[in-house]
């Protein structure tokens, strides 16, 4: 029988519960495994122990599918999810193959926020949203006296934390008043300031094993768009070709490849000033509650447990 482990913050999330749903269907047996609750260790014989309290060894599961490792608080279970990856890639065997959903990306990127996804599909030449880059109250005076300096009105910008989701941690500053009172706000951590795009129309896409499973649109909230150009925007109707479609779904499996995952969900938004698609974030552990509930058609946790 095909035994499958999820890893997750809280088993009684809406994922996790769909994962183990879809995957007894299929006669599978299922693990769900807060990571708070796997022992890591040393043995006296001087071998590593990654206790997951279910009876099974790591090594007895065809497909272990590790979920978001942030637990509520801030305090990080990233450190379990490294050590149970590098314990897999020790312990890997060529008479058996354990498939883990994102293996790879997480291999190479442990932790990957909004600056480090910028940075590698920007250096693969796919389109996203300029931005600089700080950190601290020393980023922040050196950023103020940069645009003291300059001789031009200030320009709205959006300012983002390094990580968040939900829209959570990212805000806008229509005045430098207001980028003021932010960066009191924003003045621990990594931060990214990126010019505010008209945006009507953005997309929720999931990709799993380089195929595009849906797409969900979305219109821009008011909240991330310049008040003088709320009006204009609600006017726009936007209409897409087919070709500006494909190209959208080209995109995000383009995108997905280069973090080297095989599931994901991106927001990509339509530039109207550019013309074109520009990706806004990716998630390699992206929920998917709301896209099932949308189009019920798409089993999403029925295609992510039979790969």
């Amino acid at each position: 029988m095909k035994k499958i482990l999820i890893l997750t913050r809280f088993r009684g999330e809406y994922e996790p519960r769909r994962l183990a749903e879809e995957a007894v269907k299929l006669g599978y047996g299922v693990d769900k495994v807060n990571y708070e609750h796997v022992r890591i260790g040393v043995s006296k014989m001087g071998r590593p122990i990654v206790d997951l309290g279910t009876g099974r060894k790591l090594d007895e599961y065809d497909l272990i599918i590790p979920r978001a490792a942030t637990k509520r608080g801030g305090e990080s279970m990233l450190g379990v999810k490294s050590v149970i990856l590098e314990y897999l890639e020790q312990t890997r065997s060529a008479e058996r193959e354990i498939k883990v959903i994102n293996g790879e990306s997480f291999k190479f990127f442990p932790l990957m926020g909004k600056l480090e996804q910028g940075l590698l599909l920007a250096e693969a030449g796919l389109p996203v949203i300029p931005f600089v880059s700080f950190r601290g109250q020393r980023g922040w005076k050196r950023y103020s006296e940069i645009l003291e300096k300059r001789k031009s009105e200030f320009v709205p910008v959006m300012v983002k934390a390094r990580f968040g989701s939900h829209g959570k941690n990212v805000k806008l500053a229509e005045t430098i008043v207001r980028l003021n009172k932010l960066a009191l706000k924003y003045s621990e951590g990594d931060v990214l300031i990126q010019p505010v795009l008209k945006i009507r129309r953005w997309y929720r896409v999931l990709v799993l094993n380089g195929e595009v499973l849906g797409m969900m649109k979305h219109r821009q909230k008011d909240k991330f768009q310049v008040l003088a150009q709320q009006e204009e925007l609600s006017k726009i109707k936007p209409k897409f070709t087919k070709e500006q479609m494909a190209e959208l779904e080209k995109l995000s499996v383009e995108a997905v490849k280069v973090l080297k995952a095989n599931f994901a969900g991106l927001d990509v938004a339509w530039d109207e000033d550019s013309k074109q698609w520009r990706i806004l974030e990716v998630n390699r552990t992206a929920q998917f509650k709301w896209f099932e509930k949308a189009f019920p058609e798409i089993n999403v946790a029925g295609r992510m447990v039979s790969i």
